[in-house]
């Protein structure tokens, strides 16, 4: 019987449990230090790059390719716009209550020194400076800034995520405006273009326990960094929270005509699988049996609703983004403008929808937003640590919102044959 391959994201654990017991360890001995900074520490700077490397033609070929797609909704008109126009609804009310969490119970002020110490990463003084210099522009000022003027440019340029998408959303919108002869072969190259960059995020998260432990090995921890991440994770929880409990019980009871015990009690096997799995993708034959056996939703809405949903909806991920990036904006004494703010809601919600589905797309997209606002792409090791657990939990969020979004889709379409 053959050795039992260790799960992936078992490693990540061990190797941040490793990190962290070496950050803390090393700080009595100046020759341990020394040799995390010259020998570990380029490690993390070198698994950073890699995921660098694949950002931007992953997400550009992945956002082109979800929106290209578009073309079912069109079909299906009335479940198409209905469709698209609930998962717009709940997607921006999740970044929205992620942010203002965020803002309101500010888990990342508690740590009073940044941790970080990447000597590669220019995020000292004139950064701040920068960033304040943002804060004092306007919104619209901000936005029109990011509007690109040149593809090639912005595509190669890891600094301008925002503007790649942008050009994804602009090219995939008109792509999915073509007839099926022309667009094929282009879809057909960005899939492929997709397939290939997502076999090398395989690759890349073959070394990701070591960068994940180089990076936390280097980081200047302390307890109170430890108390500030479970308050973080208290911050995310307390958002999928009210999503799963309020947000979609304010949608299926109005919309769907369907009870809140009703719905709980129905979805309960599908809710406990989702946060088994951590997958909406591996839920997804459960989810559409609930949504047409339990619930009765008519086979042309629960298969494009659920299908779609698998993809683009992901509530519970764009809310943990929002999070994230306002906890280690935090973190590193940056205070965010209105601008800034609205820059991380619209990126997460781009970014959720374009990326979703991807294996290791979590760091990919959180990269895309910290970029978007100028934080530096090693600080994502701040939030590496609790991510396995808050995966379980926004992965439930996902599937429920797959769920409350067919029984409102049903709903509408009923009431307008009833019209």
């Amino acid at each position: 019987m053959g050795i039992k391959k260790i799960p992936l994201s078992t490693q990540i654990i061990a190797a941040m449990a490793i990190g962290v017991a070496w950050a803390f360890l090393q700080k009595p001995f100046p020759e341990l230090v020394s040799f995390t900074s010259h020998w570990i520490q380029p490690l993390g700077k070198i698994f950073i790059k890699l995921l660098f490397l694949i950002a931007v033609p992953l997400v550009f070929s992945s956002l082109i390719v979800g929106m290209g797609g578009l073309k079912s909704a069109t079909e299906l008109k009335t479940i198409g716009r209905n469709t698209l126009l609930v998962f717009l609804t709940t997607l921006v009310s999740a970044t929205l209550i992620g942010t203002s969490l965020a803002y309101l119970i500010q888990p990342g002020k508690h740590i009073m020194a940044g941790p970080l110490t990447y000597e590669a990463v220019a995020f000292d003084k004139s950064v701040k400076e920068n960033m304040h210099k943002n804060a004092e522009e306007s919104v619209i000022e901000t936005f029109s800034s990011a509007i690109p003027d040149n593809i090639i440019h912005s595509l190669g340029n890891n600094s301008m995520m925002l503007q790649v998408v942008i050009i994804a959303f602009i090219l995939g919108i008109a792509l999915s405006r073509m007839n099926n002869e022309s667009k094929k072969p282009i879809m057909s190259l960005f899939e492929s273009i997709q397939h290939w960059f997502t076999e090398a995020i395989h690759l890349v998260m073959i070394i990701s326990p070591l960068g994940v432990f180089a990076l936390v090995a280097s980081l200047d921890l302390d307890a109170t960094i430890l108390l500030s991440l479970a308050l973080y994770m208290f911050t995310v929880i307390l958002g999928l929270g009210i999503m799963l409990f309020i947000v979609y019980p304010l949608c299926f009871t109005t919309l769907g005509k369907t009870g809140y015990v009703e719905f709980f009690t129905k979805s309960r096997a599908v809710l406990i699988m989702a946060f088994s799995t951590s997958s909406s993708n591996a839920t997804l034959p459960l989810t559409l049996n609930v949504v047409k056996e339990k619930f009765n939703v008519p086979d042309n809405i629960s298969n494009f609703v659920v299908s779609v949903g698998s993809t683009i909806n992901m509530d519970g991920t764009a809310l943990y983004k929002c999070v994230a990036v306002y906890f280690i904006a935090q973190s590193m004494g940056v205070e965010l403008s209105l601008a800034q703010m609205l820059i991380i809601v619209l990126t997460s919600i781009a970014s959720t929808a374009g990326a979703a589905g991807i294996p290791g797309a979590g760091m990919i997209t959180l990269v895309i937003i910290l970029q978007s606002v100028g934080l530096p792409a090693e600080s994502i090791v701040l939030i590496l640590a609790p991510d396995r657990l808050l995966d379980m939990f926004r992965t439930v969020v996902n599937v429920a919102g797959d769920i409350s979004t067919s029984l409102c889709v049903n709903g509408l379409s009923q009431g307008e044959k009833l019209d």
